[in-house]
Protein backbone atom coordinates (compact mmCIF):
# COMPACT_ATOMS: atom_id res chain seq x y z
CA UNK A 1 0.00 0.00 0.00
CA UNK A 2 2.87 2.58 0.91
CA UNK A 3 4.31 2.09 -2.41
CA UNK A 4 1.19 2.50 -4.28
CA UNK A 5 0.59 5.69 -2.45
CA UNK A 6 3.95 6.42 -3.30
CA UNK A 7 3.69 5.50 -7.22
CA UNK A 8 2.16 9.15 -8.44
CA UNK A 9 4.60 11.29 -6.55
CA UNK A 10 7.67 9.37 -8.72
CA UNK A 11 6.08 9.68 -11.52
CA UNK A 12 5.47 13.47 -10.90
CA UNK A 13 9.26 13.68 -10.02
CA UNK A 14 10.27 11.14 -13.54
CA UNK A 15 8.37 13.58 -15.96
CA UNK A 16 9.81 16.61 -14.39
CA UNK A 17 13.02 14.72 -14.98
CA UNK A 18 11.86 14.49 -18.12
CA UNK A 19 11.60 17.79 -18.76
CA UNK A 20 14.80 19.19 -17.81
CA UNK A 21 16.50 16.49 -19.37
CA UNK A 22 14.47 17.77 -22.50
CA UNK A 23 15.39 21.41 -21.73
CA UNK A 24 18.64 20.61 -21.65
CA UNK A 25 19.08 18.79 -24.97
CA UNK A 26 17.49 21.41 -26.91
CA UNK A 27 20.26 23.84 -24.66
CA UNK A 28 22.72 21.36 -25.77
CA UNK A 29 22.36 21.82 -29.66
CA UNK A 30 24.17 20.90 -31.50
CA UNK A 31 25.70 17.85 -30.04
CA UNK A 32 26.96 16.20 -32.63
CA UNK A 33 27.54 16.67 -36.71
CA UNK A 34 25.69 18.94 -38.18
CA UNK A 35 25.04 18.31 -41.99
CA UNK A 36 25.57 21.67 -44.40
CA UNK A 37 23.62 20.92 -47.84
CA UNK A 38 24.34 22.48 -50.75
CA UNK A 39 22.57 22.30 -54.38
CA UNK A 40 25.75 22.56 -56.56
CA UNK A 41 29.02 21.03 -57.06
CA UNK A 42 32.15 21.69 -55.44
CA UNK A 43 33.80 24.88 -56.52
CA UNK A 44 31.23 27.22 -57.01
CA UNK A 45 29.71 30.44 -55.32
CA UNK A 46 27.47 28.91 -53.27
CA UNK A 47 29.61 25.87 -52.44
CA UNK A 48 32.80 27.98 -51.38
CA UNK A 49 29.66 30.10 -49.37
CA UNK A 50 28.56 27.01 -47.54
CA UNK A 51 32.01 25.79 -46.54
CA UNK A 52 33.14 29.54 -45.11
CA UNK A 53 30.16 29.10 -42.80
CA UNK A 54 29.88 26.01 -42.19
CA UNK A 55 33.86 26.61 -40.53
CA UNK A 56 32.82 29.82 -38.84
CA UNK A 57 29.43 27.68 -37.40
CA UNK A 58 32.21 24.96 -36.12
CA UNK A 59 34.43 27.66 -34.60
CA UNK A 60 31.03 29.23 -32.53
CA UNK A 61 29.07 26.11 -31.68
CA UNK A 62 32.06 23.30 -30.86
CA UNK A 63 30.80 20.55 -33.29
CA UNK A 64 31.32 19.87 -37.02
CA UNK A 65 29.99 21.58 -39.87
CA UNK A 66 30.05 19.41 -42.43
CA UNK A 67 29.33 20.60 -46.14
CA UNK A 68 27.78 17.73 -47.88
CA UNK A 69 27.16 18.82 -52.01
CA UNK A 70 24.20 17.54 -53.53
CA UNK A 71 24.03 18.88 -56.73
CA UNK A 72 21.94 18.61 -59.86
CA UNK A 73 18.20 20.31 -61.34
CA UNK A 74 18.85 23.48 -60.17
CA UNK A 75 19.17 22.66 -56.28
CA UNK A 76 15.93 20.88 -56.53
CA UNK A 77 17.68 17.41 -55.36
CA UNK A 78 19.22 19.53 -52.69
CA UNK A 79 15.64 21.08 -51.44
CA UNK A 80 14.18 17.60 -51.24
CA UNK A 81 16.20 16.00 -49.78
CA UNK A 82 16.20 18.55 -46.49
CA UNK A 83 12.63 18.38 -46.69
CA UNK A 84 12.80 14.56 -46.18
CA UNK A 85 15.45 14.88 -43.75
CA UNK A 86 14.57 14.54 -39.99
CA UNK A 87 13.60 18.43 -38.51
CA UNK A 88 15.92 18.27 -35.80
CA UNK A 89 18.41 20.91 -36.98
CA UNK A 90 21.14 18.34 -38.30
CA UNK A 91 20.43 18.93 -41.68
CA UNK A 92 20.64 22.87 -42.76
CA UNK A 93 20.21 24.19 -46.10
CA UNK A 94 22.77 26.95 -47.91
CA UNK A 95 19.89 27.43 -50.56
CA UNK A 96 20.59 30.18 -53.30
CA UNK A 97 17.72 32.58 -53.99
CA UNK A 98 17.04 30.77 -57.32
CA UNK A 99 16.26 27.16 -55.41
CA UNK A 100 14.10 29.42 -52.85
CA UNK A 101 12.24 31.40 -55.40
CA UNK A 102 13.03 30.42 -59.42
CA UNK A 103 12.41 28.03 -59.12
CA UNK A 104 8.88 28.05 -58.25
CA UNK A 105 8.05 30.33 -60.55
CA UNK A 106 9.66 28.21 -63.39
CA UNK A 107 9.12 24.20 -62.33
CA UNK A 108 5.69 23.37 -62.77
CA UNK A 109 6.58 19.97 -60.93
CA UNK A 110 8.37 20.43 -57.85
CA UNK A 111 8.84 17.64 -54.51
CA UNK A 112 9.11 20.77 -52.58
CA UNK A 113 7.61 24.52 -51.91
CA UNK A 114 9.38 27.71 -49.84
CA UNK A 115 6.68 26.94 -47.05
CA UNK A 116 8.81 23.77 -46.44
CA UNK A 117 11.74 25.83 -44.99
CA UNK A 118 12.22 27.87 -42.20
CA UNK A 119 14.22 30.90 -42.53
CA UNK A 120 17.11 31.61 -40.38
CA UNK A 121 19.47 33.67 -41.66
CA UNK A 122 20.07 35.65 -45.37
CA UNK A 123 23.74 34.45 -45.63
CA UNK A 124 25.16 37.14 -48.51
CA UNK A 125 23.92 38.96 -51.51
CA UNK A 126 25.46 39.62 -54.83
CA UNK A 127 24.87 41.70 -58.40
CA UNK A 128 25.30 40.06 -61.92
CA UNK A 129 26.90 41.91 -64.26
CA UNK A 130 25.64 42.13 -67.83
CA UNK A 131 28.49 41.01 -69.80
CA UNK A 132 29.40 41.52 -73.26
CA UNK A 133 32.87 39.94 -75.51
CA UNK A 134 35.34 42.51 -75.82
CA UNK A 135 34.65 42.77 -79.71
CA UNK A 136 30.72 43.88 -79.46
CA UNK A 137 30.74 47.20 -80.33
CA UNK A 138 28.92 48.20 -77.13
CA UNK A 139 30.05 49.68 -74.06
CA UNK A 140 26.95 50.29 -72.53
CA UNK A 141 23.45 49.24 -72.03
CA UNK A 142 22.66 52.25 -74.53
CA UNK A 143 25.03 50.57 -76.83
CA UNK A 144 23.12 46.85 -76.67
CA UNK A 145 19.67 48.76 -77.38
CA UNK A 146 21.17 50.38 -80.52
CA UNK A 147 22.49 47.10 -81.49
CA UNK A 148 19.32 45.19 -80.79
CA UNK A 149 17.22 47.96 -82.70
CA UNK A 150 18.86 47.82 -86.17
CA UNK A 151 18.22 44.05 -86.36
CA UNK A 152 15.31 42.85 -87.89
CA UNK A 153 14.02 40.78 -85.17
CA UNK A 154 14.79 43.43 -82.34
CA UNK A 155 16.71 40.74 -80.17
CA UNK A 156 19.85 39.90 -79.08
CA UNK A 157 21.63 36.50 -78.01
CA UNK A 158 22.03 36.10 -74.49
CA UNK A 159 24.10 32.62 -72.92
CA UNK A 160 22.17 31.46 -69.96
CA UNK A 161 24.54 29.49 -67.70
CA UNK A 162 20.94 29.14 -64.77
CA UNK A 163 17.33 29.74 -64.76
CA UNK A 164 18.07 32.62 -62.10
CA UNK A 165 20.08 34.44 -64.64
CA UNK A 166 18.11 34.32 -67.31
CA UNK A 167 15.00 35.50 -65.47
CA UNK A 168 17.08 38.50 -64.35
CA UNK A 169 17.99 39.21 -67.81
CA UNK A 170 14.59 39.32 -69.09
CA UNK A 171 13.73 41.01 -66.52
CA UNK A 172 15.75 44.04 -67.91
CA UNK A 173 15.05 43.00 -71.54
CA UNK A 174 10.93 43.75 -70.89
CA UNK A 175 11.49 46.65 -69.19
CA UNK A 176 14.12 47.88 -71.74
CA UNK A 177 12.05 47.27 -74.83
CA UNK A 178 14.73 44.72 -76.49
CA UNK A 179 13.89 40.76 -76.85
CA UNK A 180 16.50 37.48 -76.01
CA UNK A 181 17.24 34.61 -77.66
CA UNK A 182 17.88 32.82 -74.83
CA UNK A 183 20.92 30.00 -75.31
CA UNK A 184 21.48 27.40 -72.44
CA UNK A 185 24.38 26.07 -71.42
CA UNK A 186 25.00 23.73 -68.72
CA UNK A 187 26.07 26.35 -66.45
CA UNK A 188 27.63 29.54 -66.08
CA UNK A 189 31.67 28.47 -67.49
CA UNK A 190 30.06 26.75 -70.57
CA UNK A 191 28.24 30.06 -71.03
CA UNK A 192 31.11 32.23 -70.48
CA UNK A 193 33.03 29.87 -73.22
CA UNK A 194 29.93 30.94 -75.23
CA UNK A 195 30.47 34.25 -75.04
CA UNK A 196 34.12 34.15 -75.56
CA UNK A 197 34.11 32.58 -78.31
CA UNK A 198 31.32 35.04 -79.78
CA UNK A 199 28.49 32.51 -79.92
CA UNK A 200 26.31 34.76 -77.86
CA UNK A 201 26.03 38.49 -77.56
CA UNK A 202 25.44 39.14 -73.94
CA UNK A 203 25.32 36.97 -70.48
CA UNK A 204 24.76 37.60 -67.31
CA UNK A 205 27.29 36.04 -64.79
CA UNK A 206 28.02 36.40 -61.20
CA UNK A 207 31.57 38.49 -60.75
CA UNK A 208 33.38 35.60 -59.66
CA UNK A 209 32.76 33.85 -62.71
CA UNK A 210 33.86 36.31 -65.26
CA UNK A 211 36.34 38.67 -63.54
CA UNK A 212 39.12 36.84 -64.59
CA UNK A 213 38.20 37.64 -68.09
CA UNK A 214 37.22 40.94 -67.31
CA UNK A 215 40.81 41.89 -65.55
CA UNK A 216 42.02 40.35 -69.17
CA UNK A 217 40.24 42.87 -71.05
CA UNK A 218 38.04 39.68 -72.78
CA UNK A 219 35.13 40.53 -71.85
CA UNK A 220 33.36 44.06 -71.11
CA UNK A 221 31.07 44.73 -67.93
CA UNK A 222 28.15 47.20 -68.75
CA UNK A 223 26.43 46.96 -65.69
CA UNK A 224 25.76 45.27 -62.66
CA UNK A 225 21.65 44.37 -61.34
CA UNK A 226 21.50 46.06 -57.87
CA UNK A 227 20.25 49.02 -56.64
CA UNK A 228 24.16 50.03 -56.06
CA UNK A 229 27.60 49.53 -57.59
CA UNK A 230 29.69 46.85 -56.97
CA UNK A 231 33.02 47.61 -54.77
CA UNK A 232 34.63 44.87 -57.37
CA UNK A 233 33.83 47.13 -60.25
CA UNK A 234 33.32 50.45 -58.65
CA UNK A 235 33.43 52.08 -62.88
CA UNK A 236 30.72 50.13 -63.66
CA UNK A 237 27.11 51.67 -63.57
CA UNK A 238 23.43 49.76 -62.43
CA UNK A 239 21.32 48.92 -64.83
CA UNK A 240 19.10 51.82 -62.75
CA UNK A 241 21.67 54.40 -63.81
CA UNK A 242 21.61 52.90 -67.35
CA UNK A 243 18.11 53.82 -68.30
CA UNK A 244 16.30 51.21 -66.10
CA UNK A 245 14.53 53.42 -63.04
CA UNK A 246 13.88 50.73 -60.26
CA UNK A 247 15.49 47.57 -61.45
CA UNK A 248 17.06 46.13 -58.54
CA UNK A 249 18.19 42.14 -58.29
CA UNK A 250 20.39 41.38 -55.96
CA UNK A 251 21.63 37.25 -56.17
CA UNK A 252 21.17 35.75 -52.82
CA UNK A 253 22.14 32.79 -50.51
CA UNK A 254 20.50 31.56 -47.65
CA UNK A 255 19.92 29.47 -44.78
CA UNK A 256 16.94 27.52 -43.99
CA UNK A 257 15.94 24.54 -42.16
CA UNK A 258 12.86 22.51 -42.33
CA UNK A 259 9.94 24.20 -41.38
CA UNK A 260 9.23 21.90 -38.24
CA UNK A 261 12.78 22.44 -36.95
CA UNK A 262 12.32 23.72 -32.93
CA UNK A 263 12.59 27.33 -32.47
CA UNK A 264 15.53 26.92 -29.67
CA UNK A 265 17.55 25.55 -32.67
CA UNK A 266 17.05 28.25 -35.15
CA UNK A 267 17.99 30.98 -32.20
CA UNK A 268 20.91 29.02 -31.52
CA UNK A 269 22.04 29.36 -35.57
CA UNK A 270 20.80 32.72 -35.50
CA UNK A 271 23.10 33.86 -32.11
CA UNK A 272 26.06 32.18 -34.34
CA UNK A 273 25.06 33.99 -37.63
CA UNK A 274 24.52 37.11 -35.94
CA UNK A 275 28.09 37.47 -34.59
CA UNK A 276 29.47 35.60 -37.93
CA UNK A 277 27.95 37.76 -40.41
CA UNK A 278 29.11 41.05 -38.62
CA UNK A 279 33.07 39.88 -38.49
CA UNK A 280 35.47 41.87 -40.45
CA UNK A 281 36.85 38.65 -41.11
CA UNK A 282 33.81 37.31 -43.29
CA UNK A 283 33.23 40.25 -45.01
CA UNK A 284 37.10 39.93 -45.93
CA UNK A 285 36.39 36.67 -46.83
CA UNK A 286 33.38 37.73 -48.89
CA UNK A 287 34.87 40.00 -50.96
CA UNK A 288 36.81 37.60 -53.38
CA UNK A 289 33.26 36.18 -54.30
CA UNK A 290 31.98 39.42 -55.21
CA UNK A 291 29.27 38.81 -51.79
CA UNK A 292 27.68 40.95 -49.32
CA UNK A 293 27.41 39.97 -45.55
CA UNK A 294 23.59 39.19 -45.07
CA UNK A 295 21.81 38.87 -41.56
CA UNK A 296 20.01 36.95 -39.07
CA UNK A 297 16.68 38.49 -39.44
CA UNK A 298 14.24 35.32 -40.31
CA UNK A 299 11.36 37.58 -40.89
CA UNK A 300 13.37 39.98 -43.12
CA UNK A 301 14.45 37.23 -45.32
CA UNK A 302 11.07 36.10 -45.06
CA UNK A 303 10.04 39.33 -46.81
CA UNK A 304 12.15 38.79 -49.65
CA UNK A 305 11.78 35.41 -50.09
CA UNK A 306 8.02 36.39 -50.49
CA UNK A 307 8.39 39.35 -52.74
CA UNK A 308 10.93 37.76 -54.71
CA UNK A 309 8.26 34.84 -55.78
CA UNK A 310 5.95 37.76 -56.92
CA UNK A 311 8.06 38.87 -59.03
CA UNK A 312 9.76 36.13 -60.56
CA UNK A 313 6.10 34.09 -61.29
CA UNK A 314 5.04 37.36 -62.93
CA UNK A 315 8.21 37.42 -65.35
CA UNK A 316 8.34 33.44 -65.66
CA UNK A 317 4.40 34.11 -66.88
CA UNK A 318 5.31 37.13 -69.29
CA UNK A 319 8.46 35.52 -70.93
CA UNK A 320 6.40 32.22 -71.33
CA UNK A 321 9.08 30.27 -69.33
CA UNK A 322 8.27 26.87 -67.81
CA UNK A 323 9.70 23.62 -67.13
CA UNK A 324 7.24 20.46 -66.88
Amino acid sequence: MKILKRLPRALACMLVGLCVFSAAAHARYPDHPVSVVVGFAPGGTNDILARLIAAKLQAKLQQPFVVENRAGANSIIAAEYVTRAPADGYTIFVASSGALTINPAVYSKLGYKPSDFKPVALLGSFPLVVSANASLPANSLADLKTIASKRSDNTLNHGVGSSTFQLAAEYYARQAGIKLVNISYRGTGPAVTALLGNEVDIGFFDIAGVIAQIKAGKIKPLAVTTAERSPQLPDVPTIAESGVPGYDVPIWTALVVSKNTPDEVVQTLQGALKEILADPDTAAKYEPLGMMPGNADGADLQKRIDDDLARWDKVAKEANIRVN
